[in-house]
This record gives C-alpha cells, structure tokens and sequence, in this order.
C-alpha cells in the first residue's frame, strides 16, 4: 500500500519524531521502536491517510488514544477521561490534562478539527 506507506513516513517526520502530547523523541537505532503514527479519524472507518488525520505519539500514549483513555481538543489540548484513575502512580495520563500538543509547521499539517471532534464523539471515554 503505497498511500499508508506515505502515511507512516510522513507523519513522524513532519512531527520531528516526537510524541505530540510527551515530547519524547526516538529516532533510531533501528531496531528500537520508535515514535508510532496514529490515525485519529480511524481509518477502517475513514480511509483517510491524509496528514491532517494523524499525529505522532509514543507507544503507551496510542494505546490510550485508540481505547479513548484520551482524545485532543479543538484547541489542540490533551484531555484525560475521567475514568483513568491513574493519579497515585508514577507515570500518569494525568500529568498531560489541558496540555497544548506540539503541532507541525504547516497548518495543513495539524490535525483535523473535524477529526478530533469525531475522536471526542465517537472513541473517548466519558
């Protein structure tokens, strides 16, 4: 699939290979895994590859994504859902609510409004 391909390449570098919501950045060696490419408008309901509807983010921080631990605002913040009880523990989801997300450059780069309302609508846990 060459479109998805494009996809995958483009997203973590117009991203700097950081996680949008931690700011971690992995670049290589190549057999650590690095930043991963997430589809906020799923795309076996969207098929939509297109850049406004994927950001880069570490691998615990898609899992939350895509289970609706967390979503993005309109104004590009992270919200948490309510149902993460995370707050007695070191590392916490907690620790990036109403945090702004790094975004690309190019604002036909940042993330669909469109995309993260359906992300909020259809996938975050309330």
């Amino acid at each position: 699939m060459i479109r998805g391909a494009l996809f995958k390449r483009s997203i973590p570098r117009i991203y700097d290979h950081r996680c949008c919501i931690s700011g971690m950045r992995i670049i290589r060696p190549p057999n650590i895994r690095r930043i991963e490419v997430c589809h906020i408008h799923l795309f076996s309901l969207s098929n939509d590859d297109t850049l406004s509807n994927g950001i880069a983010l570490s691998p615990t921080l898609h899992r939350a994504f895509d289970r609706g631990l967390i979503s993005i605002t309109e104004y590009y913040q992270v919200k948490i859902s309510p149902l993460v009880n995370d707050k007695d523990t070191e590392f916490t989801l907690h620790q990036f609510e109403n945090k702004p997300i790094l975004l690309p450059e190019k604002k036909e780069w940042q993330p669909s409004i469109d995309s993260l309302m359906w992300h909020q609508r259809e996938l975050f846990l309330k």
